[in-house]
């Protein structure tokens, strides 16, 4: 079994957001173990993705995402409580993001891991 280790800038739970996450995740798409890691650069074998990590995403994850585009007015911690199914989406990193707000702007993107 091939573990990912995957740091990202934020961690997007149900109970609040997770600063500096660093996150295991199995090959079908749980997540196992999550860890706070300053210094992700640090270790061996992480990838560093850049922005809101959100794991159970919908499996429709492009259509999802165009959702929460189109009310970028709503923050992502209240957007996220909506859309996310705990147990049987995918991991995604959203990116493009105001850090500030936690909102989306024009340039947000989404990236299936």
């Amino acid at each position: 079994m091939t573990v990912r280790r995957i740091a990202a800038h934020l961690l997007w739970t149900p109970r609040g957001v997770v600063r500096h996450p660093l996150v295991e995740i199995v090959p079908d798409g749980r997540v196992r173990l999550v860890a706070s890691c300053p210094e992700p650069d640090r270790l061996p074998f992480v990838e560093f993705r850049a922005g809101l990590l959100v794991p159970d995403f919908p499996a429709d994850f492009r259509e999802a995402f165009a959702r929460l585009q189109a009310r970028p007015e709503v923050p992502l911690t209240a957007a996220l409580q909506a859309v996310v199914t705990p147990c049987g989406g995918v991991p995604v990193v959203i990116s493009g993001l105001d850090y500030d707000t936690l909102k989306l702007t024009p340039a947000a993107r989404i990236e299936k891991i």
